[in-house]
């Protein structure tokens, strides 16, 4: 932001770029503020052009991220359907119950939730209304598989 550097020279205003030697002369002091004007409007464009791409750049992360763990469950659903060919492979709704749950804790834990303040309180305290409700069913079921 500070390229430039501004001298008097023979009642004028003289802006000199300090890595070289380009000189741009100003009448007075209003030239100076209007340039310093166009400036910071297009430093305010800049921003605000970032701020659009920041925005689209975060919403296709999180689509990725919904994809990725779809394409995950479908695999494991897969590898399962096939697994169970076999015989040794896990109940196909404990596969969707662990990809839910991997999903849920990407989505909300405390270490990866998204949004600051207000948002990230909330989502946290969501995670831990739904995580003790797994954890009464990992506990549930967890005892009938033992009693049987």
């Amino acid at each position: 932001m500070h390229h430039y550097t501004v001298a008097q020279e023979k009642s004028r205003l003289v802006l000199t770029k300090k890595t070289g030697d380009m000189k741009l002369f100003l009448n007075d002091l209003d030239d100076l503020h209007q340039w310093d004007f166009m400036r910071n409007q297009q430093v305010v464009k800049e921003i605000e052009r970032l701020r659009v791409l920041l925005t689209t750049t975060n919403q296709q992360r999180e689509s990725w991220k919904v994809r990725a763990l779809m394409a995950e469950a479908q695999l494991v659903e897969a590898t399962a359907k096939t697994g169970n060919k076999g015989g040794g492979a896990e109940n196909v709704s404990d596969v969707r119950y662990a990809s839910l749950k991997r999903y849920l804790a990407k989505r909300f834990h405390p270490d990866y939730a998204p949004g600051q303040g207000i948002e990230k309180i909330v989502r946290n305290e969501i995670f831990k209304e739904i995580w003790n409700e797994i954890d009464r069913l990992d506990c549930a079921t967890a005892r009938s598989a033992a009693a049987a």
